[in-house]
């Protein structure tokens, strides 16, 4: 009795040996199955290891544009000494013998791929398992599951190739919705006029590129699109900072929302009434907003899939911006690509693919390299990208900031080039930005007889007759109004203030009593307000 409640009931990997048989035998005795059932898999999707080898004499065959059948197949065997290893030329033709017809060749295809899946769902379960017993951080097991797990989807989710009906009839929509300004609801704009008239939008699957060098303000620019976009449009908006902190990204973001000063807000008593207000309206608008920030300096562009599959999953997600490429590394576990170049065209073209399979575009910050300090003009080039030629290559747009009073003292140093050298979508050029340190803020010089309004809008809303919603315009001044002109009464605060002043007046030096404690709660409109210990900063 003691032996049967020890007894251990085993189970095998799925796998069904008849499929495999038919499906060989379908490819030998047709030609249109191989042509049929070949694409569709894998050597490694056979559960037997004489039925994989087979297999990959098949495709080997095939690429060569050779027959393939009984007598070939065996050549190609022999050929490689694996004959013997698949039981001669006697297996060939009992696998050939055994299929009548191969009309079912694909039916029996999808079975072992089915059961090549859950395999590898098996063994991934079984690595998870093991490498979690063996380390010492639940987080890298994490990190480690969701790897292996996702390596599998990536790999069981392929395209096939499809008419061009299907795309044609999307482009000619897309060409309608131009023609009668119906904005689709997944376009971004990024509220920098010129530059949202040349690009028509960024786009789902795009990457866009961001290069400077340093100093120059690329991830204040990167933060005001991220706020832009998020405060103004409503989209959800992820940031990978692999530099700066999140509170310090937070806080470059309040400077810009609210126009007070970083200088006034780092210094003690240098805060007015007026800044006060803006302060918290601005911290406000953060909360409602949907921005998403990660700063953990160590993530690869496998990390960045990974949580930006859960966030779109669980939160939605419409644009991710990542500061910046240079910073990342692909490879860990002590392995390391042949060269520093290798490893960021590998990740350049992967932020690409990303880009594609979590349907939103991708802004990539990037380093420019010395070229530009070497020429006379001192014009950015695509060739000044750092480290790499192939981001060009991989990225849908590309621009660069440049701040021409570096190399000329004698033009204005609040004046910025955003450059646009490559737009796959739409015409390059420059736009001239003006550069507000002290509340990290950049705002185009716009041509008041442009027409920009059409490339700014609000929210879609629904039409009648149009599922998807059409879109009601807003011009990019009204916009700016609505996020940065504050005029609130005293009466309309929801905190009471430190001090009763005029316009202009410099708040007192704050007091230890005027610090939070960790059990202090934030506060919403409505809610009363007796002390400055309820202050939400």
């Amino acid at each position: 009795m003691a032996k049967d409640e020890n007894k251990r009931v085993t189970r095998g990997m799925p796998n069904n040996v008849d499929a495999e048989a038919s499906v060989l035998g379908s490819i030998l005795i047709d030609g249109k199955a191989a042509d049929i059932i070949i694409p569709m898999l894998k050597a490694e999707d056979f559960y037997l290891s004489q039925n994989r080898l087979i297999f990959e004499a098949m495709k080997q065959l095939q690429m060569e544009s050779k027959p393939i059948d009984t007598v070939s197949v065996c050549d190609a065997l022999e050929l490689k000494g694996q004959l013997d290893e698949v039981g001669s030329i006697a297996y060939l033709s009992e696998l050939a013998e055994g299929v009548v017809s191969a009309a079912n060749g694909e039916y029996y295809a999808s079975i072992i791929k089915r059961d090549s899946l859950t395999r590898k769902v098996i063994e991934a379960g079984n690595d998870i398992a093991k490498f979690g017993y063996e380390c010492q951080d639940g987080k890298d097991a994490l990190e480690n599951a969701e790897k292996l797990v996702y390596a599998i989807a990536e790999q069981s989710s392929e395209k096939a190739l499809v008419k061009v009906d299907d795309a044609a009839a999307l482009a000619l929509k897309t060409i309608q919705d131009a023609q009668t300004g119906n904005v689709p609801k997944n376009t971004i704009y990024i509220d920098f006029p010129s530059f949202d008239q040349k690009t028509h939008g960024l786009k789902p699957g795009e990457m866009v590129l961001i290069a400077a060098r340093p100093s120059v303000g690329k991830t204040a620019f990167a933060l005001n699109i991220a706020a832009n976009v998020a405060l103004n449009h409503g989209k959800k908006v992820a940031i990978f900072s692999l530099e700066m902190p999140a509170d310090l990204l937070a806080k470059r973001m309040l400077a810009y929302i609210s126009k007070v000063e970083s200088n006034k807000m780092n210094t003690r008593g240098g805060l007015t009434q007026t800044d006060y207000k803006k302060l918290y309206n601005g911290y406000r608008a953060l909360l409602a907003s949907d921005i998403y920030i990660d700063d953990y300096s160590m993530n690869g562009p496998s990390d960045v899939l990974s949580k930006c599959r859960r966030l779109k999953r669980e939160k939605g997600l419409d644009l991710v911006i990542i500061d910046y490429l240079q910073l990342m590394t692909a490879q860990k576990n002590g392995r390391s690509a042949e060269s520093r170049q290798v490893e960021v065209s590998d990740m350049s073209r992967k932020m690409k693919i990303y880009a594609k399979e979590l349907d939103c575009p991708i802004i990539l910050l990037s380093q420019m390299s010395r070229g530009i300090e070497q020429r006379p003009d001192h014009t950015p080039l695509l060739s000044d990208l750092r480290e790499s030629g192939s981001i060009e290559q991989d990225a849908d747009i590309v621009m660069f900031l440049n701040n021409p009073s570096r190399y000329n003292p004698a033009l204005p140093k609040n004046e910025v080039i955003l450059d646009v050298k490559k737009n796959r979508n739409g015409e390059i050029g420059e736009i001239t930005l003006d550069w507000d340190a002290p509340t990290t803020s950049f705002k185009e010089r716009v041509d008041e007889n442009a027409n920009t309004t059409e490339y700014v809008y609000d929210e879609p809303k629904k039409r009648d007759d149009d599922e998807e919603g059409g879109v009601d315009m807003k011009a990019i001044s009204d916009v700016a109004e609505d996020l940065h002109e504050i005029a609130a009464a005293d009466s309309d605060m929801p905190f009471d203030m430190p001090f009763n002043s005029n316009e202009g007046e410099q708040a007192p030096p704050p007091s230890d009593d005027d610090i939070p404690d960790e059990d202090d709660e934030y506060v919403d409109e409505g809610d009363t307000l007796d002390d400055d210990g309820d202050m939400p900063f």
